[in-house]
């Protein structure tokens, strides 16, 4: 029961910035045949059997996207990739996000500190690896950029015994197709 308070929490936490703004518009689809998200000029390529959704209010956006794996386990093994996009303000700070998913949880994480070259920009990344309390590794990859006043946040998590390194091929489908207005 706690493993799932624990993604449940992380995957919380991540969506409180734009959730606390009060979407109003909710979009979900299964876009199995073509893989591709162009909105309002953010764009990328994901693996055609990954399920979408988008929220979007104004000028922040919230995109979630999950392995077919994470739906039949229902939310307890899999993999996740949340994007938000949201007005720059000075109380989200990369370091503030960092800390709220390493300060608000049971499970011990170790992290890696990196960049990463995302649509023409460097980006911060940071490699959040940890053991879940059922003993299975989870890693959560969250990458941070800035741009015309905008911020960015892509957060991935692999969780419930999958493995990490296997995943990394759908990630960087996603990192290396990724654009922003």
């Amino acid at each position: 029961m706690k493993k799932i308070h624990l993604y449940t929490f992380i995957i919380a936490l991540l969506a409180l910035v734009i959730f606390a703004s009060g979407c109003t518009s909710n979009n979900q689809t299964n876009q199995s045949t073509n893989g591709n998200y162009s909105v309002n000029g953010l764009s990328f390529n994901y693996p055609s059997n990954w399920l979408l959704t988008s929220q979007t209010m104004e000028s922040n956006s919230v995109v979630i996207l999950y392995d077919p794996q994470f739906q039949q386990t229902n939310g307890t093994k899999g993999d996740r990739l949340e994007i938000v996009k949201q007005p720059k303000r000075d109380n989200l700070t990369y370091d503030s996000v960092k800390n709220s998913l390493t300060n608000n949880t049971n499970t011990t994480l170790t992290t890696t500190d990196s960049k990463v070259n995302i649509t023409g920009l460097t980006g911060n990344v940071t490699i959040f690896n940890g053991t879940d309390t059922n003993g299975t590794q989870l890693q959560i990859k969250l990458i941070y950029f800035d741009k015309n006043n905008y911020t960015y946040i892509l957060s991935f998590l692999t969780f419930g015994g999958v493995n990490i390194q296997d995943q990394q091929k759908y990630f960087d489908i996603i990192i290396n197709s990724f654009q922003v207005p």
